[in-house]
């Protein structure tokens, strides 16, 4: 077929997949029964490793299903948002999946949040029980008698953590899980708000993104296609918090497929101490992280490599090409897999991968997306290679910001086309092969006057200029 000259129409992404993923179906399901239905096909392999903790499938779906039953006794209702202040452990995994049996919401927000943000988050999502660790709960008591909190469980994690307050409103995580009832039958819907996580507030303060149990599994399933090396006997590291929306996403992939995930606390440990530990298949790590374990050059193999990625701020191609150096030197046949995403979008919106990679991309578009750069003041698309805001036309879209329709309406607009785009903020092109490139922030500019004509130049592109000097190892504009 002859192109256009316009991604949205050629789509030239597609090339990439199968024709079955092309046509095929997306989920129409809740988080909880896409799980208990994986779960019933791997009921004995370990689903999560936690330190010293191991859980198998069933045994994981028996603790989401006992900790259901506690929500419900506690008086959790369909519809409900129940706060979760925690980080990366078992029982933040269960509360997620158990609040989605029950059809409540889980708003997952950071520990280090200030008591004001924190105050805001409760206040606006109504939320009438929290669910925090030890090292948090002080903050929550602060701010107890100006909020419509009715019960705080806190999770001891840490025997040194003091002055823990336990009575008729804060209670243990043991006492709240032993306390349990039958559920009522729930007509949870997949199009519902699953979860709420928050933006880093980049853009005019953090904002709550609100995403339903269809739109996070869209997000997971087509992450599925572009990578056919998903197999049951993988292990998988997840480093990522899970109070945001991509930590949520790489916990899900995993399981999707029957592998074991490796949780561990977000980035306590280097990629060689985990990779020498665990040999873990798949690793989604920060550039920071990749870079580091390219510089530190240990001598280790590592042939059982199957997905390096990374993704989440700017890859150089100077560093893409020195991890992939790494990589390469020491047994992987995979490179460095860059990609691509935004919370409001599920978050995942592209990625390289072995079958698909151009340098210095972020890879091909998921095959049921569109991606396109827009002029930013017509809003007309632009040809391969031609710069402008980079928009999305996903099925994996959020519901919208909680509590903020009028930015939700900023960032999801319809176009000319008739389709709804999301505006990512982001400045960049697709090239003829259908990879996306990213150039800059639409913020992130400076105007410059040469020759009496005034041009935007944009810090990312200064930083380029200057990384390729051989005599600047590193720089930030």
């Amino acid at each position: 077929m002859k192109k256009t000259g316009y991604p949205s129409i050629d789509k030239p992404w597609l090339n990439y997949y199968s024709k079955q993923a092309v046509e095929a179906a997306l989920p129409n399901t809740t988080l909880y029964d896409h799980l208990n239905n994986i779960a019933k096909k791997y009921t004995n392999k370990v689903a999560v490793n936690y330190y010293e903790q191991e859980y198998t499938y069933s045994e994981m779906i028996s603790q989401i299903d006992a900790v259901a039953g506690a929500l419900f006794k506690l008086g959790v209702r369909n519809g409900d948002t129940v706060t979760i202040c925690t980080i990366n452990s078992p029982e933040t995994i269960f509360l997620i999946f158990a609040l989605n049996k029950i059809g409540a919401v889980a708003n997952l927000i950071y520990g280090v949040s200030t008591e004001a943000e924190i105050k805001k988050y409760l206040t606006e999502t109504k939320t009438r029980f929290v669910f925090t660790l030890d090292i948090f709960q002080s903050k929550f008591v602060n701010v107890f008698d100006k909020v419509a909190i009715e019960k705080i469980i806190t999770i001891e994690t840490n025997p040194a953590t003091k002055e823990l307050v336990y009575n008729d409103r804060f209670i243990k995580w043991e006492s709240f899980k032993n306390n349990f009832s039958e559920i009522e039958e729930i007509n949870n819907n997949p199009d519902s708000t699953a979860i709420i996580t928050y933006t880093g507030g980049t853009t005019g303060g953090s904002k709550g993104v609100m995403q339903s149990s269809k739109g996070i599994l869209s997000s997971v399933w087509q992450y599925c296609q572009m990578n056919v090396d998903l197999k049951s006997d993988s292990k998988w590291l997840l480093v990522f918090p899970l109070f945001i929306a991509f930590g949520v996403f790489s916990l899900l992939i995993p399981l999707s497929k029957g592998m074991t995930v490796i949780v561990r606390l977000p980035m306590a440990d280097s990629i060689a101490e985990l990779c020498k530990k665990f040999k873990p298949n798949h690793i989604m790590y920060g550039p920071a992280f990749w870079e580091a374990f390219a510089d530190d050059n240990e001598d280790i193999d590592l042939s059982f490599l199957i997905e390096p990625m990374t993704g989440g701020d700017t890859l150089p191609t100077s560093v893409e090409n020195k991890i992939n150096n790494y990589l390469e030197s020491h047994g992987s046949q995979y490179k460095i897999m860059n990609g691509y995403g935004m919370s409001e979008l599920g978050p995942g919106i592209s990625v390289n991968c072995k079958y698909a990679y151009e340098e210095g991309s972020v890879g091909v578009p998921f095959v049921k997306n569109i991606v396109a750069a827009f002029d930013e003041d017509s809003e007309e698309e632009l040809k391969y290679g031609e710069t402008g805001e980079l928009c999305v036309c996903s099925p994996s879209v959020m519901l919208g910001y909680h509590n903020d329709p009028d930015e939700t309406k900023n960032v999801i607009r319809k176009h000319k086309d008739g389709k709804l785009w999301v505006h990512t903020g982001d400045l960049g092109f697709i090239s003829e092969r259908g990879f996306v490139h990213i150039v800059g922030r639409i913020k992130r500019y400076m105007l410059c006057i040469s020759n009496g004509v005034q041009k935007k130049v944009f810090s990312l592109d200064i930083e380029k200029a200057l990384n390729n000097n051989p005599l600047v190892e590193k720089s930030i504009v």
